[in-house]
């Protein structure tokens, strides 16, 4: 059975800079810290050879979001998100709600992102300092409220009891 949405992760080349980031623009709270080195188990999971990496999973409003800097390999040039635009394949950008558009997209240009678009139209996209393109979104229609969202409302009452019987 499908539980949930887990997260979206970030690669990053300041892994650091990237928390605090995340933090100040958008409250997430450091819940762990992990990381690896020459452990093929990982490398056959994740597809790559001789990895090394040092990361961070952050607890938000309503998610969770994971960070990480590789040691090893490095990416070459070509493969750097910032080569990336809105229409490669692939994830192109996270998304975020905001209650002021333009005041949240003052913020994140001042805690270091870069704009890529402008906020006419009730979102904009944005780069965050690391290169990933960041959506700010003010909640466009009642069905995409965050409160529609199968487990959301359910878990909104704060009970403790369904984690305890299915985690």
């Amino acid at each position: 059975m499908i539980l949930g949405f887990a997260h979206p992760a970030l690669v990053v080349d300041d892994l650091e800079r990237a928390i605090e980031f995340y933090r100040d623009m958008f409250g997430f709270t450091e819940i762990s810290r992990e990381g690896w080195s020459n452990d093929p188990a990982i490398d056959q999971a994740i597809g790559l050879t001789n990895s090394a990496a040092r990361g961070v999973m952050m607890a938000g409003h309503n998610c969770f979001l994971e960070i990480w800097v590789y040691v090893s390999p490095i990416a070459e040039s070509s493969e750097t998100v910032e080569n990336n635009t809105a229409n490669v394949p692939g994830i192109r950008h996270i998304a975020f709600y905001v209650d002021d558009l333009a005041f949240e997209t003052q913020r994140f240009l001042k805690l270091g992102g870069q704009p890529l678009g402008t906020a006419d139209h009730g979102a904009v996209y944005l780069r965050d300092p690391f290169g990933n393109i960041i959506e700010l979104a003010e909640i466009p229609t009642a069905e995409e409220h965050l409160a529609q969202l199968p487990g959301v409302s359910h878990a909104a009452d704060g009970s403790k009891q369904w984690v305890k019987n299915n985690v």
